[in-house]
């Protein structure tokens, strides 16, 4: 499974939180790194990868668009900034996008997507299709399509699978982190859904075939986040 690294070139912490909120609501990047100045960022740019920087273009050193110059090779970046007067120079350096702030959730969603030119409802992110459980004293294979949710079940987990219920030796914070991120959400704390199985969903309820999973409060905005980037609508 491949995670996104992300780096935040800011100098606004409010600017940064709003960034590492709308980050945090997709589930397949990890917690990004954070710099203020483009001295730091570049120092980071040249000890690792990152898949996405989101910049802004005024910073206490130099420019974010000073930063974009100094590489050879493009990167991917979204330019975060109040400013309106620089976007036709950004696009120039290859940016993938320009926002103005203050801007909306789906709005940097369209940027994201277009920044990692990657359809995520493709299985790309992964070449494993399967993972093996432990079910009793045996280790059991499970397809990751042929699972429908999973339900926390005390110290074990129930896998819905091919209209049969197989109880599993695992908690369900450690079969969120197993399973692929960009295949399997947690939507409640006590379920993990497969999002290829969706039948349909409300505010309050999912519905898998004939089953009826709670949407838990806390976990709305991941699971519209996630479809949106997805390009679904959400029913009314």
């Amino acid at each position: 499974m491949k995670y996104r690294q992300c780096l935040i070139v800011d100098d606004s912490d409010s600017a940064v939180a709003i960034l590492q909120e709308y980050l945090a609501r997709l589930p397949f990047f990890m917690p990004p790194q954070i710099s203020g100045t483009v001295r730091d960022a570049t120092s980071l740019l040249q000890q690792q990868h990152f898949d996405l920087i989101l910049l802004d273009i005024s910073l206490p050193d130099q420019t974010g668009l000073d930063l974009l110059r100094s590489f050879s090779k493009p990167l991917s970046v979204i330019v975060t900034t109040a400013n309106p007067n620089f976007a036709v120079e950004s696009y120039d350096l290859d940016v993938a996008d320009y926002l103005l702030k203050p801007f909306s959730f789906n709005r940097f969603i369209r940027a994201v997507n277009r920044a990692l030119g990657v359809q995520l409802a493709q299985n790309s992110l992964t070449e494993d299709r399967f993972i093996f459980l432990k079910v009793g004293h045996a280790m059991q294979r499970f397809d990751y399509d042929a699972i429908e949710y999973i339900q926390a079940f005390g110290t074990y987990c129930k896998v819905f699978i091919n209209q049969k219920v197989v109880v599993v030796n695992e908690i369900i914070s450690n079969l969120e982190n197993l399973l692929p991120r960009h295949k399997f959400l947690r939507i409640h704390k006590s379920y993990l859904l497969n999002l290829s199985k969706i039948n349909s969903y409300n505010y309050r309820t999912i519905f898998v075939g004939t089953a009826k999973i709670p949407l838990g409060a806390s976990y709305r905005d991941k699971f519209e986040g996630f479809l949106n980037l997805l390009d679904k609508k959400s029913e009314p």
